[in-house]
């Protein structure tokens, strides 16, 4: 039997409203590109990436260094080939 519970549980987003990054189809590896809201573009390969898709480090192309993206800042991320 289950236990019912005297209040139901409600669902609150905490989360601003407006379009989600969907980072869960990116993994370590993958080969990126990078909007950023100041109209800056990035490219490179996903080095690290947090287990909750908020933020991922990009080692970019041409020995630019790595870089953190985080969700946080609303940048756009392109998968490429």
């Amino acid at each position: 039997m289950y236990a019912r519970t005297k209040h139901p549980l409600r669902r609150i987003s905490r989360r601003s409203a407006g379009p989600l990054p969907d980072w869960s189809k990116l993994s370590r590896h993958d080969s990126v590109t990078v909007l950023r809201p100041d109209g800056s573009v990035l490219s490179g390969q996903i080095d690290m990436i947090a287990i909750d898709r908020s933020v991922f480090w990009i080692i970019q192309d041409a020995g630019l260094g790595r870089t953190m993206i985080c969700s946080a800042e609303s940048p756009i991320v392109t998968k490429t080939c």
